[in-house]
This record gives C-alpha cells, structure tokens and sequence, in this order.
C-alpha cells in the first residue's frame, strides 16, 4: 500500500512539473511585441489610414535619398546631425502596489533610452564585427518633461490607481474614462504608459500617422527598466527602446512577413523573429555572408543581446523630423526647457569589458588623466564629443597613463569614446 502510495505521488507531481514547465515555457514563447497586432486591427477599423501611412512612407524615402546624396552615400555612418530632445510623460496605472513602479526605476529606463538611440550603451562592444560598420547613433536625447500641457511643473511621471486586472492592446490603458490614463499632447510629449498588460504582451506602440488621442507606447511594469520590478529575460530596459522604435516608424528586422521587407536597406533580410540570445551567424533568407541581424533592437532577442540600431534605421526615424513631418512640432516642444541631461551616462565611466579605464578629475577645469590598469591594451584611439555627437578632437593614447588638456573647451558635457582592439568605453566628462 506504502508501495502504491510513493508511486502515485511520485507520478503527480511529475505531472504537475511537466504542466508548470510547459506554462512557463507557453508564457516565454509568447512574451512579444503587439505593434504590429495592433497596426492591422487600426487599419481593418479605419482603411483610409492606409493611404496616409503610404504617404508617410513616400516622404521617408525621399528624405533618405536626399540625405544619401548629401553624404555621397558614404559607407561609413555620419554623426554629423544635432540631437533630438524628446519630452516624455510617463503613465504608472497600477492594480496593486507591485506594479506602482518607483521613480528610480522610470529613470532606469531613461538611462537605457539615451544610451541606446546615442550608441552609448556599454554592450555595444558585443555588436558582431561584420555589423559594426552599420552601427549608428540615432541622435536621440530623452528627457522626463519639466511642465505638465497647463504650464505647471512635473517631475515627468503620473501615477494612477486603476481597477484593470489587465490591459489588452485596445487602447483602454490610454483612457481615463476607460480605467487607464489620457495623454497628453503628443505634438509635445512621448506618452509611455506602464502597466499590466495582457499575459505575453511585452509593449504596443501607437501607429505612425494614426489617431494623435492614442499616441505613445504601452510597456508591461516587469520589463520597464532596469530595477524594481523587472523580470529577467526582459529586464534590461530594450523593451522600451524596441517599442519606441516603432513610435519613430521602425518596422521588425523580418518585415512582419515570412523574409519581409523593413523598408531598411542596412538590415539584412530574415525569415522571421529571433528569441532567446542566438550565437554565430544564423542565415535564413539568403542572408549570408553575414546571416541575420539578430543583435538589432527591433528583432525579438533577448535584452541583454540587444545592442544595435543601423545608420538606415536612424535616417528613417530622423525622417520624422524633417519639415512638414509627422513628429516635426515636438522639435518646437517647451516641455523639457531647461533640462541640460536626463542622467544618460554615468559620471565617472561605462565599462562593459572590465577595461579598467578612467578619467580624472572629474569634473575638470584644465586637464584631465586617462589611467589604464592594463598598459598591454594601448594603442588606443580616443574621440571627444560634445552632446551635438560632433567630434571635437582625434588623440592616440599610446601610455597606462596620459594628460589631456581640455582647458580650450568651453564649460559643458563632453563623451570621450576610446576605442581599440576589442574595447570600445564611453567616458563622460564634465568641463567647468
């Protein structure tokens, strides 16, 4: 009986495991973007939207050509474009004090949005060597607003009590009237609404050209962030910059379609989604030698895989901007007056290779020491840039330990990237 008993027990819970582990993996599989769910169920509502998101595309393509003729179509990124400020609003909608995420952890997200549309972010060391020729800054600097649309100072972030278990990609979590929260002028702000989402939607972006009431993206509290409540594998803050991506016309690197087209000439084509955190080159349509771009921030990898934007994806984001363009007003926007950084770096060094490279003083008058701990790393190249992304000066650092007189720039923030090898650190350096 004994006997009979250890063998029935033994075998429930066997089966019990089996159904939590395929739970668990059903709900990791799942976990996605919905920006694209949500763009055709606009479209099947409103068809005339078609028609305008077809005029968005011919002016993106003509403002990329235009700009590839300037450039001579140079190979080589350029930098040369000033920063694009971008007020954001941040939404809390919480059904419990769990998802009511905490200031730091909206600020974390801030952090990641500025490192990754500026290529500031320390994995960027991981970018396979073939990509890194088409690696780019964006050009984008994300700031919590200052003044709320009445004229009155905010800290950027509204909190909200709701009574939503969870939000689906119905545009609820953008209605007050609705359990969730109206925004604000989209001709001013980025709206990002942070809540609990329906099981597996990771975040939903609003349609370029669509309805200007729902514009903004909507990201699950777990995968908001680096800290608090974030959940690992989507605890790195790229679900964020994946989503904001389509909020400044970014299509999936497989084109939403079985080796789609993403309308970027610089992202090879793929067959669809990659999850989890792919190694070595994965060819799926013909894309070899050099296989998907898995790494790329509009793919479904894994956060801490995510590293790249490409120079044609930064030029169709930017195409927004031009005269006349969709999101051209927000350049005018006094939302964020007044704010000299958003924390995008910090203040003493990023470091993803344990290079053990810093700079001091820091803040600096006159000059500033570069101290390496590893003195076998050096030839070293270092750039200096303003926050324009324009690069001021070129130095060879060829010592452990080397000067650098800055004392004939003026007062501000500077980057110094120093290269070589396989390092590449981001320093942030405070001129007085």
């Amino acid at each position: 009986m004994r006997h009979w008993f250890y063998q029935g027990f033994i075998m429930k819970s066997v089966v019990l495991i089996f159904v939590l582990t395929c739970f668990r993996l059903l709900a990791f599989t799942q976990a996605a973007c919905y920006s694209s769910d949500y763009k055709q169920e606009l479209i099947r509502k409103t068809p005339e939207l078609a028609l305008k998101i077809a005029a968005i595309e011919s002016s993106t393509k003509q403002f990329i050509v235009n700009r590839k003729a300037s450039n001579g179509d140079s190979k080589t990124p350029s930098n040369d474009f000033p920063l694009i400020t971008i007020p954001v609003v941040v939404h809390i909608l919480y059904q419990s004090s769990g998802q009511n995420i905490s200031d730091a952890q909206v600020i974390s997200q801030i952090d990641v949005l500025n490192k990754d549309y500026q290529r500031l972010n320390g994995d960027s060391i991981n970018t396979p060597e073939i990509f890194r020729p088409f690696a780019a800054s964006c050009g984008f600097r994300f700031v919590l607003a200052t003044t709320d649309p009445q004229g009155s100072p905010t800290n950027g972030i509204i909190r909200k009590h709701t009574d939503i278990l969870a939000f689906s990609i119905d545009d609820r979590i953008k209605s007050s009237a609705l359990g969730g929260d109206d925004p604000w002028n989209c001709d001013n702000y980025l709206n990002i609404w942070v809540g609990n989402l329906t099981s597996g939607i990771l975040g939903y972006s609003s349609v370029v050209g669509g309805p200007k009431d729902k514009d903004g993206v909507a990201i699950q509290f777990t995968a908001f962030g680096t800290m608090g409540s974030v959940l690992a594998p989507f605890n790195k803050g790229r679900t964020a910059t994946h989503e904001i991506g389509h909020w400044l016309n970014l299509i999936h690197t497989w084109g939403d379609a079985d080796c789609g087209d993403d309308q970027v000439a610089d992202t090879p084509p793929q067959k669809g989604p990659n999850r989890g955190c792919p190694s070595a080159v994965r060819i799926t349509c013909g894309s070899g030698p050099y296989g998907d771009m898995y790494m790329n921030y509009m793919d479904f990898t894994d956060d801490a895989c995510l590293n790249i934007f490409t120079a044609d994806q930064r030029d169709r984001m930017r195409a927004l901007f031009a005269a006349g363009g969709v999101r051209s007003k927000i350049l005018s926007s006094t939302a964020a007056d007044g704010v000299s950084s958003s924390r995008p770096i910090d203040a003493t060094i990023i470091e993803a290779d344990g290079s053990g490279l810093r700079i001091y003083p820091n803040p600096a008058s006159d000059r500033v020491m570069i101290h390496m701990s590893d003195s076998a790393s050096v030839p070293l190249t270092l750039g200096i840039y303003n926050t324009m992304g324009q690069r001021l000066s070129t130095i060879q650092i060829y010592q452990s330990h080397q000067e650098i007189n800055v004392g004939s720039f003026p007062r501000g923030i500077y980057y110094l990237h120093v290269e070589g090898g396989n390092k590449h650190v981001v320093l942030k350096l405070v001129k007085m």
